[in-house]
């Protein structure tokens, strides 16, 4: 993203406001209604205290939210961060080098590739919260591969497209310019495609790393992604409709997981010293966060249908990626806490990896 745009702020912020704004405001409601509906129910010698505790709890949270929102909104902030000239570009997508000029300099040779539907610059994030800008400073030569949005190159492009006819190449750019074969490291979704191109280059790849990694997609935290054929169906339709998924559609399948995330990290936020490292940290985050790249129709077919519904991936029917047929030493970070990709959604991956250190 250009430094002077600005990143649509909040797009699901509607859909927030009418869950947390109606479960609170229900609340009052449901407690008063409750004799008559739970004939059973007891709530004690004083339910009218009772009532105006969980009104007076549902005021103080609606406030809290509101408040945090606001100072996130009112807060300036503009990510001014210098990415290196791309070395190597294929449609929209450019090789970007924070190995040149770095201490060393002749480290690891280590492309980064990350998400198709977030920013890479979530391991640049500020000059001084930047893994990339880290390992550079180690000696090491790291790279990311930055998508880019799709364009008129990428429309048709599904997955494997991605990996075949950028990461690949990609590979195949560094190996040659270098002399060396290549660690390749995924984040997130990133990470199955960094799978795929290791298995597919093996004679170019020397090592492998997987962060937060998405693979069982059918496990207990994702259930409410799963749903009947019937369904799944008239989705992919609605997928194929047009040529782009926004990315706000992406971002609030997420929210399925928690649909409360929302609102306990702005509640959180509120509660921040407005000028503390914290407070300029989550600003940050979330403007990445909602900066997010459309899936084209096909990538959202793979992701949404194949791999979330069919479970492809897991159920080892997604041929490009075969855990089982990459040799090389890997190393697998698997998150313990998070909604987009729970643990027990990694975890199966790194279980099918009986060489690969794990933490």
């Amino acid at each position: 993203m250009d430094k002077n745009e600005t990143p649509p702020l909040l797009p699901t912020l509607p859909m927030h406001l009418m869950l947390s704004m109606g479960t609170w405001l229900a609340s009052p409601f449901a407690l008063a209604s409750a004799k008559s509906a739970l004939p059973h129910w007891k709530p004690g010698e004083s339910p009218q205290k009772l009532l105006e505790a969980v009104g007076e709890e549902a005021k103080n949270r609606a406030n809290e939210l509101l408040a945090g929102i606001s100072r996130y909104l009112e807060t300036p902030y503009q990510r001014d961060v210098k990415a290196p000239l791309p070395v190597w570009e294929r449609g929209n997508a450019r090789l970007l080098d924070y190995g040149m000029g770095a201490r060393g300099g002749n480290g690891p040779v280590t492309l980064f590739v990350p998400s198709l539907i977030n920013r890479y610059y979530i391991l640049d994030l500020e000059e001084k919260r930047s893994f990339l800008r880290f390992l550079a400073a180690q000696g090491a030569h790291p790279l990311v591969l930055d998508w880019g949005a799709p364009g008129r190159t990428e429309e048709k492009f599904g997955v494997e497209d991605y990996v075949t006819d950028v990461l690949l190449p990609a590979i195949d750019f560094l190996h040659e310019t270098t002399g060396r074969k290549i660690s390749l490291a995924g984040y997130c979704m990133g990470g199955v495609l960094a799978l795929a191109a290791a298995q597919m280059e093996p004679k170019k790849v020397s090592s492998l790393s997987l962060f937060a990694t998405p693979w069982d997609f059918h496990c207990k935290a994702f259930a409410p992604f799963v749903v009947e054929k019937s369904w799944q169906d008239t989705i992919a339709s609605m997928i194929g409709a047009d040529k782009f998924l926004p990315a706000s559609v992406v971002q609030s399948l997420f929210y399925l997981t928690d649909p409360w995330v929302f609102e306990h990290k702005f509640r959180r936020f509120f509660g921040m010293d407005p000028q503390s490292r914290a407070a300029r940290d989550f600003v940050a985050l979330e403007h990445w966060v909602n900066d997010g790249i459309p899936m084209t129709a096909k990538v959202a077919q793979d992701c949404l249908i194949g791999w979330a519904q069919n479970n492809m991936l897991a159920a080892g029917k997604w041929g490009f990626a075969n855990p089982a047929k990459v040799k090389i030493p890997t190393f697998i970070a698997i998150p313990k806490n998070d909604h987009v990709v729970p643990f027990d959604c990694a975890w199966p991956l790194a279980a099918m990896m009986k060489k690969a250190t794990v933490i």
